[in-house]
Order: C-alpha cells, then structure tokens, then sequence
C-alpha cells in the first residue's frame, strides 16, 4: 500500500516514532509543519516542509497561548481543548493533550477547518505511544486507510485495503457534506463500515476491521 507524504525539511534532530504520526496528520491536514510539545513548549518532535526552526518557534509561542487559556479565570476557558486561529499570511490549530502536551499545526493560508477525523488519528497514535490517557472526545475510530477507486468514478470505492490484502466492498448508500463524499459499504465477510473521501482526497473509515 503506499501513502502520500508531503516533501519534509532537512531534519536537525533525530526521528521518534511520533515523526510519522506527525507527517501522516500534514498530509491528511494540508499543514506545512506540526510539532508535538512538552509541558515546557519543547518540542519532542516534528514534520512537515518547513523549516524546523520556524516550526519549533511557533510550537512553543502557540503551547504557552494554550496554558495561558488554561489558567484564565474566565468560565469556560480552562476547558479549552483546541484551538484555530485564522491570520492573514498562515493559520495554526493547536490541539490540547494530557499532561501538558501539546499538538501545533501551521496551516495554509485561509485554512480554518483541518480534518477532525486526521486529528483525532493523530492524537490516539500519539497518546499510545507515549502512554497518555486517551481524551474522552478523541475516542472516535475513523482511520486513514487506502482506497481503491471505481474505474469509472474516481470518489467511489471498489475496494479498501485491510491488513496486507485489498478488501472488495459493496456500496449499500452514499451522502455528501460539506465537501466530503460518505458511503456506508459491506465488505466480503458480511461486516458494515463507514468510508469518507475528504475535501483533500484523502479516505477514512470508521471501525475498519482489520482482518
């Protein structure tokens, strides 16, 4: 199966594991660069093509922006799990994790709304690599997954990749929303799942069996 990468910078620090999450959630977002962050607005990792210094700056500044929301006195704010900021030359989501860890995204210009369902990947790879306790609203299980299109429509699936074989699927309903395409399918073995192709071509799929 292959997965499209967006090009990386020149690293200036050994890869962890978090590395490919990291680059998985640019490229299921359209960001430049993301940065996973300590508790201190370190950096622990990053990816994207950017430069690593650009990327790290913007981590650290947006990771004190999120502490400084959960120390307001004001209601609500403490609470504060994700934010997106829409400025005139780039964009930043920055997405709350346990324990003072942090997710920072630089988006493409006028970007406002990244994929939840990429995000939600994100945080649940990297909450169990680094033993973190899963956030309630994170526990969703839509997954990235490689899609085999119809030869005559390129947005309907023929057959979806599970485990190391491709799995035919029958389309039993579709909708469209919001720029997306959903179909409910039926794979061999009987068993039902949700496929969503994104806005940016990128398909998901929701409690996918992985035999």
């Amino acid at each position: 199966m292959s997965v499209r990468r967006r090009a990386s910078a020149i690293r200036d620090q050994d890869a962890t594991p978090f590395s490919a999450v990291l680059l998985q959630l640019c490229d299921g977002t359209g960001a430049h660069g993301g940065a996973l962050v300590d508790t201190q607005g370190e950096t622990v990792d990053y990816a994207g093509a950017i430069d690593p210094y650009e990327i790290k700056v913007a981590a650290a500044e947006w990771s004190l922006v999120l502490r400084a929301l959960g120390a307001s006195s004001i209601p609500g704010w403490p609470e504060t799990r994700q934010v997106i900021v829409r400025a005139k030359r780039r964009s930043y989501a920055v997405v709350a994790l346990p324990e003072g860890y942090a997710i920072v995204l630089q988006l493409g210009l006028r970007c406002f709304t990244p994929s939840e369902r990429a995000l939600g990947e994100a945080v649940r790879e990297i909450c169990a690599e680094a033993g973190l306790e899963l956030p309630v609203q994170r526990r969703d299980h839509w997954s990235r997954v490689e899609v085999r299109p119809a030869p005559n429509d390129p947005r309907r699936p023929e057959a979806v990749w599970v485990g190391s074989a491709w799995a035919r699927v029958e389309v039993l309903g579709r909708y469209q929303l919001r720029g997306e395409t959903g179909y409910r399918a039926r794979l061999a073995n009987g068993a039902e799942i949700n496929l969503v192709r994104e806005k940016l071509g990128r398909w998901y799929a929701e409690d996918l069996p992985q035999r």
